[in-house]
């Protein structure tokens, strides 16, 4: 602004130097010849005072949507990276929990695997030493009876134990058998239930976060708008008043002496 206003009182100079040469003032239209002068003089102040204003405003302006544009992109950026962010660790912690959850029905699955022949070996060693034992006892019993009895009642006291075995064992397998499927079927209700509230915590976690960064995101480019306006607004008003007392310089300094050279 000084130099706009150095070039300005430079140009008034050479506008009196130049209306002063070679001009007589007569008694009798004295003001006739001032009011030319002025007009003259008016005319190139203005004309110095717009273009330099004209070239300034664009220069500033410019300078001015480049910042605008320039904190727009960053703040683009930054919501970009946050919920790129966001959705990376989101995403990785569900993935690490399902793999957890698979790791360990995998290790059970292996430990049942693994187990399994040794328990069913156990289980039928154990039947059968029992069973092995009740026989014996009934083999002798039935040996002893036999032995007085008629031989005709062998077949039917073979039958009779064959039997009895048969449907022992067939009970026992059912149970076991049931056991297994109500305990899978338990495991897998377990497992649906944990699925539903992981998801739908990790979800709201989610979406709670993104909502409370809008939030902040807003409000500080509402504090910077508003900040700018004032600042575009005191600028203003201070260009504005210093024209003014630039062009009430230029009026007070008509009645100044012209210098003569």
């Amino acid at each position: 602004m000084k130099k706009m206003k150095g070039k300005v009182v430079a140009g008034v100079v050479a506008v009196g130097m130049v209306a002063s040469m070679g001009t007589a003032f007569a008694a009798t239209n004295a003001g006739t010849q001032m009011n030319s002068w002025y007009t003259k003089a008016t005319g190139t102040v203005k004309s110095i005072i717009t273009g330099e204003f004209g070239s300034y405003y664009s220069e500033q302006t410019a300078s001015h949507n480049a910042a605008v544009n320039s904190s727009v992109d960053k703040a683009r950026q930054d919501i970009r990276d946050a919920g790129n962010a966001e959705l990376k660790r989101a995403n990785n912690a569900v993935n690490a929990e399902v793999n957890a959850y698979v790791a360990d029905i995998q290790g059970a699955q292996s430990a049942i695997t693994t187990s399994m022949p040794a328990e069913y070996d156990n289980f039928v060693s154990t039947t059968n030493q029992t069973t092995d034992a009740g026989i014996d006892a009934i083999g002798e019993a039935n040996k002893k009876f036999l032995n007085s009895a008629v031989k005709s009642h062998t077949g039917v006291y073979t039958g009779r134990l064959t039997t009895g075995v048969e449907a022992t064992q067939e009970a026992a397998a059912a149970k076991l058998n049931g056991q297994i499927s109500a305990t899978k079927d338990a495991l897998d209700k377990l497992l649906a239930s944990e699925k539903s509230a992981a998801t739908t915590e990790i979800t709201e976690n989610l979406q709670n976060e993104l909502k409370a960064l809008k939030e902040e995101l807003a409000a500080l480019q509402e504090t910077g708008v508003t900040n700018a306006k004032t600042t575009i607004t005191d600028l203003g008003a201070k260009l504005e008043q210093a024209a003014k007392d630039e062009l009430s310089d230029i009026v007070t300094g008509i009645t100044s002496p012209v210098s003569q050279q």
